[in-house]
């Protein structure tokens, strides 16, 4: 079972909201796994070593995620480098084939999507302290204000591209006659051999800034003294790496509204997960 199977009607939001609407479903879902994983609740103490391990440990789900999303689409590429690109040279099994991988490279968003939430939540980061961040990002050279999850994205975008990515040619991976998969499949509907390349590298910067908020958690099991977490700093990079990862769902096709409706459906799934022991 996946996102595919879930019917439900996914409810329409006042523009603007879709950041802390999927604040509320990930505590939702949270409180869920609370119970079924034995974890801390939140916010946690940042110092203490137990605490650190449940920060590290979601830091890799985040990033085992997007790994597992990348090798989806990387599986996408092998099929259509065999035909050269000519997507409508593809045998029926070989485009159930693509629809199947982007699928799951959307889903795979939405499982890291969870984990990132659950991260805010215990180190105790709320929508708007993610809204701050960015207009302080800028101050010095702009005036852009930060208010939604659209200005994120926005703002995402303009700091891994560089003037640099996202300029690359790219092909249509849905044809007219499967438009509606775009329901649970929102983003990498375009890629070509070079988006591709680009997709690593941005994944690499979102890679890199969550490894750095895992480096700043010192409780080693192995160490005698105490070394106190900079908290901040550890705040300051988790924030960092959701723009970098806005950002690179942006260069993917992704918006603000397909991004909750997307974590609305994964949401869902893992409701029932917990309700039927799955």
């Amino acid at each position: 079972m996946d996102i595919r199977n879930i019917k439900e009607i996914v409810p329409s939001l006042e523009v603007g909201t879709y950041l802390q609407a999927m604040y509320s479903l990930s505590l939702e879902q949270l409180d869920g796994y609370r119970q079924i994983e034995k974890l801390p609740d939140y916010p946690v103490d940042i110092n203490n070593h137990q605490n650190q391990v449940v920060l590290k440990d979601f830091i890799a789900r985040v990033i085992e995620e997007l790994m597992e999303g990348y090798e989806s689409t990387s599986e996408v590429v092998k099929i259509c480098h065999k035909w050269g690109w000519n997507i409508d040279q593809l045998t029926e099994d070989e485009y159930t084939q693509v629809l199947n991988h982007l699928q799951n490279a959307n889903e795979e968003q939405g499982d890291a999507l969870g984990f990132l939430f659950t991260l805010f939540h215990f180190a105790n980061i709320l929508p708007e302290d993610i809204f701050s961040w960015g207009t302080s990002y800028v101050v010095d050279y702009s005036d852009f204000k930060v208010k939604e999850l659209k200005d994120v994205i926005t703002l995402g975008i303009a700091m891994v591209t560089e003037g640099s990515i996202g300029l690359v040619n790219r092909f249509n991976m849905i044809d007219e006659d499967h438009e509606s998969v775009k329901d649970y499949t929102p983003g990498f509907n375009t890629l070509s051999e070079a988006s591709h390349e680009e997709e690593k590298v941005l994944l690499f910067n979102v890679v890199y800034e969550l490894n750095i908020a895992r480096n700043l958690l010192k409780c080693r099991p192995w160490k005698q003294t105490q070394v106190m977490t900079k908290e901040l700093d550890f705040q300051y990079s988790l924030v960092k790496a959701f723009y970098l990862y806005m950002g690179f769902l942006g260069l993917q096709g992704f918006s603000d509204e397909s991004i909750y409706r997307l974590f609305f459906k994964k949401q869902r799934l893992n409701l029932w997960r917990q309700k039927t022991n799955y």
